[in-house]
């Protein structure tokens, strides 16, 4: 692997692991997390309960393209688009058009740091793939 599809590869290892940031808190303490996020507890909780447990399952989808971005292009490619751009741009238009509570910013923002940065390393590391494939190799006679 070269080294953009190595920090390609850490940079997604470690949005995952942001992930769980949200991930357990909304499976496990619900209330306490929306309460530091200021935002407002919707009845019944089982809906931030379900939206902790996709975030993991999306996350789950992330790790074949972290271990080799270059065997699992579509997972790779699939992490940012639609995934982490998605992600953001929904959660940026829920609060600043639809009156949604600030906190979706939380999460907006850690998909928009983590797809910008994924999308730049993952871009290098295939166009220095395919630079390194398209090299004609040189026979000795």
């Amino acid at each position: 692997m070269n080294t953009y599809a190595r920090w390609f590869s850490r940079v997604t290892w470690l949005g995952i692991i942001v992930n769980m940031f949200f991930v357990i808190p909304s499976c496990f303490f619900p209330e306490l997390m929306l309460t530091f996020l200021h935002m407002h507890i919707p009845v019944p909780i089982i809906w931030v309960r379900a939206a902790g447990m996709l975030l993991f399952i999306i996350s789950a989808f992330y790790i074949p393209g972290a271990i080799d971005p270059y065997r699992y292009q579509a997972t790779a490619w699939i992490s940012i688009f639609p995934s982490r751009a998605f992600g953001s741009t929904f959660f940026i238009c829920a609060v600043l058009f639809f009156g949604q509570d600030k906190g979706f910013l939380s999460i907006a923002f850690v998909d928009l740091f983590f797809g910008l940065a994924e999308v730049i390393l993952l871009t290098l590391a295939m166009r220095d793939q395919n630079a390194i494939t398209a090299t004609p190799v040189k026979q000795f006679s």
